[in-house]
Order: C-alpha cells, then sequence, then structure tokens
C-alpha cells in the first residue's frame, strides 16, 4: 500500500511539474483566448464588467428593493456592495468550469494532429478569466475605497483567490475529461451550477438560513469563500480559521484528484475525438 501510494504521488508530481514547463505555451494561450473573446469588439473587456454590473443591480432591485433584505454586518449595510463579494467570486468561478468543460472538445483540432499538453486548457480559462475578475474588483475597490470601510485585511484576499483558482482548474480537468467521453456532460453541469449558485450565500447570509440546512451549505466551498471575501473586504476581520482550513483541504483535493483523472483520461482523447 505505501509502494502504491508513493508511486501515487511521483506520478501525480510529474504531471504538476509538465504543467509548469508549459509556462510560457499557457500564457500565449491565455493571450489567444483573451483576443479571440474581445478583440474585434467596441467595448472590449468592458463587456466582462458590464454583464456582472447588470446582474448586479438587477438582483439588488429584487432582493433590497422588493423583498428589502438587509445585511446584518456591523461594517456595513449597502446590499449592492454585500452581493458583489459574492457575485464576484462565484462568476469567476462558474465561468472558468464551464469553458473548461469544453475546452478539450473545442481543441480537438490540435490534440488529434500534436502531442498537445491538452492539460493546460483549464488553466488557460481560469487564468484568462482571472483578468476580467481583477477587473470587476478594481470596481469593487474602488466603491469600498468611497464608503470608508477598505482596510488592512484585504490584503489577505490573494489567498482566497489562489484557493479558488485551484478549486476551478481542478473540478475544470474533472469535467473536461468527462466531456470527452460523456458529451451530455456540459449540460448536466449547466444545471447543476444553477443549484450551486442558490446554496451559495451571495445573496443572503447563512445565518439567516434555517439551522436544518445550515450544515449542508457550510460543505459548500463556495460559502468559505465568498464569507471569506465579505470579512477581509467589508468586516476588515480574519476570516475563521477552521473555515479556511476547509476551504484549502477542499481545494488542494480538488485540485489533485482533477489532474489525476485528466492525466489517467488523456491518452484516450485521441481515440475518442
Amino acid at each position: 500500500m505505501g509502494v502504491a501510494n508513493f508511486r501515487l504521488a511521483i506520478i501525480s508530481g510529474n504531471f504538476f511539474r509538465k504543467v509548469l514547463l508549459q509556462r510560457h505555451l499557457i500564457w500565449n494561450f491565455v493571450l489567444r483566448d483573451l483576443k479571440t473573446r474581445y478583440v474585434g469588439s467596441f467595448m472590449g473587456l468592458f463587456w466582462s464588467v458590464i454583464h456582472p454590473l447588470v446582474l448586479l443591480v438587477s438582483y439588488t432591485f429584487v432582493f433590497s428593493v422588493i423583498f428589502q433584505v438587509r445585511p446584518s454586518l456591523k461594517a456595513i449595510d449597502n446590499f449592492a456592495l454585500f452581493a458583489f463579494c459574492g457575485m464576484l467570486p462565484w462568476l469567476y468561478f462558474q465561468d472558468t468550469v464551464v469553458r473548461s468543460c469544453t475546452s478539450v472538445i473545442d481543441h480537438s483540432h490540435l490534440i488529434r494532429k500534436t502531442l498537445f499538453p491538452s492539460e493546460i486548457l483549464p488553466i488557460t480559462v481560469a487564468l484568462s478569466n482571472l483578468v476580467t475578475h481583477v477587473i470587476g474588483f478594481t470596481i469593487l475597490l474602488v466603491a469600498l475605497i468611497s464608503y470608508g470601510v477598505l482596510g488592512w485585511a484585504s490584503l489577505l484576499i490573494p489567498a482566497y483567490l489562489f484557493l479558488l483558482f485551484l478549486l476551478a482548474v481542478g473540478l475544470g480537468w474533472l469535467v473536461a475529461s468527462l466531456q470527452v467521453f460523456l458529451r451530455d456532460t456540459a449540460q448536466v453541469l449547466s444545471v447543476l451550477m444553477v443549484f450551486w449558485f442558490w446554496f451559495t450565500p451571495i445573496f443572503y447570509q447563512v445565518e439567516h438560513v434555517p439551522s436544518p440546512y445550515q450544515s449542508a451549505i457550510r460543505l459548500n466551498p463556495l460559502t468559505h469563500v465568498v464569507e471569506g471575501y465579505r470579512d477581509l473586504l467589508l468586516e476588515n476581520v480574519l476570516p475563521d480559521f477552521y473555515s479556511f482550513l476547509m476551504l484549502l483541504l477542499f481545494s488542494v483535493a480538488v485540485f489533485g484528484l482533477g489532474g489525476f483523472v485528466f492525466r489517467n483520461t488523456k491518452r484516450e482523447f485521441v481515440d475518442v475525438l
């Protein structure tokens, strides 16, 4: 058993080492992805900002005006900022996983003809979406500064963003592998994302959920990301240690599992594609 685990560790280490060696190719694909999505568009990258802002305005109207929901935070009671702190990480995660699902299929012409390192595709999507996330995050920072609630704790946001990146890439590897063999994966994923969205406390706080369901919502790793963003940005306090530890363990586990599954299925891609 120990020998098997040792071999598994070596194989996994070699896989992730090869990914790091492809960093220049990854960078070129990130630039290519950004150009493909935005070059030729009059608004360019700003479309990636307009979309979440429209969602934010519409949801804010529904929840804060119609249902009159107010966040029970000490530092701020602005629902728009409360919701925006939850929407930013969710939109990054959702778009990365959904686009990663079809990334191998979309680049099948490269995989069939060359020894292409297909494992870089979900990473490319995650890094490309990071540009969008940073733009939206900059808008949020400007709003927080104007309200005077931004503090030193916000410097820890990169730690949460890094774990979110690992989680999104790991799940991206999993669904991309499944999509090659089960073409319904993308459709199933789109349905699951709807449920996942509402089980993530974007427009509400976990404390306001009936107690029988709170434990289930806290099993959602995105819950800890959203709460971490709010603690650091809106409350200027350090997040709960056990919450961060759970997110860390879950993100690393999904990242490792996704890499393991992708590595062991990619050899069959050429035959299926």
